[in-house]
Order: C-alpha cells, then sequence, then structure tokens
C-alpha cells in the first residue's frame, strides 16, 4: 500500500495530475496510505488506451463530438445533393430572378395600361370612364393570367437580353419630339 505522494511517483505523474486523475474518477480515491500501484497503474494506463483511442478524457471527447458533427455535416449535404438530383429541391436563386422578372413585368404591364386608355376616356362621362378603365384593366389582368403570358415574356426578356444591356435610369425617362 502506498501515499498519493507515492502512487504519483509510481505512474510518474505530478501530485496535481494525480489530484486531477482523482477528480475525474480516473483513479479509485482510497483512505489515505491504501492506494495499491498495481490498481493505481492499471487504471491510469486504461484511461490513457481510451484517450489515445479517441474515446476518454477532455480532448477524446471533444475529438469525438468534432467528429460526430462532420460526419453529421457531410450526411446532411449528402442528403441534400440526393435531393437535388431527385428533384425534390431547387435551387432559389432561379426561381427568385423568375419570379422577379415576371413581377417586373406585370408591373410594367399594369403601369401601361393609362397611357393605353387615356385617349378614349376624354372627355367622357364617369360611367364610360370607369367602365372603359375595368375593361382594360380587366383586359389586362387576363392577359397576365393566360398561360401563354409567361412564354411571351421569357421571349421578351430574351428578345431583350440579344439587343443590349437595359439601363434603369432610361426606363422612365420620356423622350420629347
Amino acid at each position: 500500500m502506498a501515499t498519493i505522494a507515492q502512487a504519483a511517483a509510481h505512474i510518474c505523474c505530478s501530485r496535481s495530475q494525480f489530484d486531477q486523475y482523482l477528480a475525474e474518477g480516473v483513479i479509485t480515491r482510497q483512505p489515505s496510505g491504501q492506494y495499491d500501484l498495481d490498481v493505481v497503474r492499471r487504471e491510469v494506463l486504461a484511461h490513457l488506451r481510451s484517450v489515445a483511442a479517441g474515446r476518454g478524457g477532455a480532448t477524446g471527447s471533444k475529438l469525438t463530438e468534432e467528429r460526430t458533427r462532420l460526419v453529421a455535416a457531410k450526411r446532411r449535404r449528402e442528403e441534400r445533393q440526393d435531393a437535388l438530383e431527385a428533384g425534390r429541391l431547387v435551387p432559389i436563386e432561379p426561381i427568385e430572378r423568375m419570379v422577379a422578372s415576371s413581377l417586373r413585368v406585370i408591373r410594367d404591364r399594369l403601369l401601361n395600361v393609362p397611357g393605353e386608355v387615356a385617349y378614349l376616356v376624354a372627355h367622357r362621362p364617369q360611367e364610360e370612364v370607369y367602365e372603359t378603365l375595368d375593361g382594360a384593366i380587366r383586359e389586362t389582368l387576363e392577359e397576365i393570367a393566360s398561360p401563354e403570358f409567361p412564354t411571351r415574356v421569357a421571349a421578351a426578356g430574351l428578345a431583350a437580353a440579344a439587343n443590349g444591356p437595359h439601363h434603369r435610369e432610361d426606363a422612365d425617362v420620356e423622350t420629347e419630339e
């Protein structure tokens, strides 16, 4: 049987390291002067083996957690890639661009309605103005809702892209003749 100091010297560690082993439960705490050197050596060697294998100790548990997170991240990435390839997921950017483009076309089309019907309603009675505007707006909304509208918008977008860059500043400026 040995004291704490003798047991620490036997396993080639400091008294503070031995105390840490006791606190962590690596070495079974015994009454003063009652440490069996063979048992202490076996407990410390078992602990060091588990740490070296990545199964124990503070560093080992952190390493295991990191490995677990890495494997989980790789699995999630592979699942996303599989879902993308299977067509269950789609990239969001092209959809956002398409929706934004469609909304711009719809906005422009609706903003054109007053210019298209202004000459029709000049000096007309209120009821006739209402009917004309209502008809023009409904016709525009029906055009936008038609199944061919996205195809026409896409074709117009391709034609505009072929004609050169579109400058936003020039879109709202009218030329005087």
